[in-house]
């Protein structure tokens, strides 16, 4: 049951696959990328209805959702998709799209932490496990819910107090920082 393309929603569409190369108005909504995905029980929107949506030219439903950021990029729906549709490129497209517009679901706390996971990386080399978790429950709306947990890591020292920095953590920040300047170079070639 494939969407026809209103004036409407052709635009998302357009735009999603002039950013990632994908036409989501090939999908028929067959549900077999919901059937392989491991954290559709846990979205908001189910992949095939987050096709639909983007058919449909849904973007505020999509991104308050929270999907977006539940998927855990390991590609089972595009190996299945009987239209050859690359599903995780369009939802690497959206959360391009969140960013660029600053648009953040409240309620996902996810989107928090690959800002917060991106910024330790940036910083340090790599990703390190205390600020992480400390940044996370502080920008969540239940800050330090599960703190508990983490007294027997830092007992059985699992977790270093203070991170050292990784060799090439300032050549990764230059690269770091010529993909922003592209993609700000790309943001205005679109306005």
């Amino acid at each position: 049951m494939r969407m026809e393309a209103s004036n409407e929603n052709r635009h998302l569409s357009q735009e999603l696959q002039g950013m990632t190369g994908e036409n989501v108005m090939l999908c028929d909504l067959c549900q077999k990328c919901t059937l392989v995905c491991p954290t559709a029980y846990a979205m908001g929107m189910k992949p095939h209805e987050l096709m639909g949506s983007i058919q449909r030219g849904e973007l505020e439903e999509i991104y308050w959702s929270g999907a977006i950021w539940l998927c855990i990029s390991c590609e089972a729906c595009n190996t299945c998709c009987p239209k050859g549709i690359n599903v995780l490129r369009l939802i690497e497209g959206l959360r391009e799209m969140a960013q660029r517009f600053d648009y953040y679901n409240p309620e996902a706390a996810t989107a928090s932490m690959h800002r917060i996971f991106l910024n330790l990386v940036e910083r340090w080399g790599k990703a390190c496990l205390l600020p992480l978790i400390v940044w996370t429950h502080l920008t969540m709306l239940a800050p330090f819910k599960d703190i508990e947990l983490m007294s027997p890591l830092l007992l059985k020292r699992r977790i270093k107090l203070i991170p050292r920095k990784q060799q090439g953590a300032k050549k990764l920040r230059q690269i770091l920082s010529r993909i922003q300047a592209l993609e700000r170079e790309e943001g205005t070639k679109r306005e």
